[in-house]
């Protein structure tokens, strides 16, 4: 039988790809679901990545994403795969539930927390050779891809199915943060430590909102050794 806290924990010591963070929550959802089977989460993320590549063969590869068009190119179509064939973030208002918090579930169609659908998109999005990040904002968590060929960002809301953020809407969101602060300082990638402590606290808010109460004091002592882990 698996340890699922054992494999979580050493998840922790090589978080280099998105690959590596979707093994790490993927540990922490089986503390509540022991029979998820990590690879068909893996292969259910290869299969949304396998058809963006069949609709941009030519394009679909780190070294071609960074030529002129292709960004624009692989967005659009991992727009199509996410968001409107899978639903991802179609929905307006997620309950806080622990299901909303499991990427095996969420790529299964269940609605996703904002932190959820973020991981789902930059997992797929790396496999298809995107420079992809997270960006940790309270109450949202937007994802933004850089097209080295053009210099520019594009950041986008994968919990709220997919929405363009432009400029206007992220100085509005900086300033909610602070509204002292350049927009350009948050244009900055979540570590993996910022993405599982906003993971934990979130299987936490809903654990309480759902009744798993069982599960608290699993996520506070996940909670207290990801931060000696990781030293965040």
């Amino acid at each position: 039988m698996i340890d699922w806290t054992d494999r979580y924990l050493a998840s922790l010591t090589d978080l280099d790809r998105y690959h590596d963070l979707v093994d790490a929550v993927l540990a922490l959802s089986a503390h509540r679901r022991p029979e998820l089977d990590p690879d068909l989460t893996h292969a259910r993320l290869e299969s949304i990545a396998h058809r963006v590549r069949c609709q941009v063969p030519h394009l679909a590869s780190r070294h071609r994403t960074n030529g002129p068009r292709g960004v624009d190119g692989v967005l659009a179509h991992l727009h199509e795969a996410l968001f409107e064939e899978l639903g991802l973030g179609r929905q307006s208002d997620v309950i806080p539930h622990p299901d909303a918090i499991d990427l095996d579930l969420v790529l299964q169609g269940v609605p996703g927390l904002p932190v959820a659908c973020g991981l789902a998109y930059c997992a797929v999005a790396e496999r298809v050779g995107l420079d992809v990040f997270g960006i940790d904002l309270p109450g949202a968590f937007l994802v933004a891809v850089r097209d080295v060929a053009n210099r520019r960002i594009t950041v986008l809301d994968p919990g709220h199915g997919g929405r363009l953020i432009d400029g206007g809407d992220f100085r509005e969101l900086a300033r909610g943060v602070d509204d002292t602060l350049d927009p350009r300082q948050l244009l900055t990638p979540a570590l993996p430590a910022i993405w599982l402590r906003r993971w934990l606290r979130d299987l936490s808010l809903a654990s309480v909102r759902s009744g798993e109460v069982h599960l608290l004091d699993s996520w506070a002592r996940l909670s207290t050794e990801t931060e000696e882990i990781l030293g965040a």
